[in-house]
């Protein structure tokens, strides 16, 4: 996505129109999956939001940290550059952080958050990569693959909603989230294999897929031991 379009004296890429249309339609779809309670939809919607700005302003000043002599010399260079992927790690774990805090703060159910932030971001990056198949017009099957990937966990979210009310019942759908993005990444062009036919990034999805699986196997049976000891 690398045309962009004048708005007054601003220059807008498509890129950043289609990140802006599919956090709004996140928002949105976090709003009618948490409609049958307003209290929690307008806590978990203000905890979303101040976490994503937070993400955004770590990430993007964090070029100051990792590139303070040339911020200095052109303090301007700020504006058009961010800390990349150490920024985007240093983000995340700011919004670990925040939101651990936050939760903890104002009391506000985990799985609430948990179903909120699914929700979001699968609708987000459902419609990012619909927007992407229409702006872009090239890897299409990649991208049509996540939009069915994204749909089909969103309508199981939303399905079993009610389940999914301790965070152990979560480890499973993301783990299978996982692998389906092990999957989908096969079909990236010029897709960059590391080690046994998968690139960096499926390793990456891989190794998280092993992780769940394991903590799966360990909490299950806690959880069966302290419902029959609550019977």
């Amino acid at each position: 996505m690398s045309d962009a379009f004048q708005i007054g004296p601003f220059l807008l890429k498509m890129s950043m129109l289609a990140v802006i249309v599919s956090l709004s339609l996140g928002f949105v779809a976090i709003s009618a999956q948490l409609k049958h309670s307003r209290e929690m939809k307008s806590a978990v919607i203000e905890l979303l939001s101040n976490a994503l700005l937070l993400a955004f302003l770590v990430w993007k000043f964090s070029y100051v940290l990792f590139h303070f002599s040339k911020a200095v010399e052109n303090p301007s260079s700020i504006l058009y550059f961010s800390g990349g992927e150490t920024g985007a790690i240093l983000a995340v774990v700011a919004v670990v952080v925040y939101l651990t805090k936050t939760v903890r703060k104002k009391a506000i159910p985990v799985h609430f958050v948990a179903l909120g932030m699914a929700t979001g971001f699968l609708a987000a990056t459902g419609v990012y990569q619909l927007l992407t198949v229409v702006l872009e017009q090239s890897s299409m099957w990649y991208h049509l693959q996540q939009v069915v990937i994204c749909a089909l966990f969103l309508w199981w979210v939303h399905r079993v909603k009610e389940g999914l009310i301790h965070l152990a019942a979560w480890l499973a759908p993301v783990m299978w989230f996982a692998i389906s993005q092990v999957y989908v990444h096969f079909f990236i062009p010029n897709r960059e294999a590391v080690f046994a036919g998968l690139s960096g990034d499926q390793l990456m999805y891989y190794a998280f897929a092993l992780l769940l699986l394991f903590l799966s196997r360990r909490v299950k049976p806690i959880g069966g031991t302290t419902d029959e000891e609550a019977s």
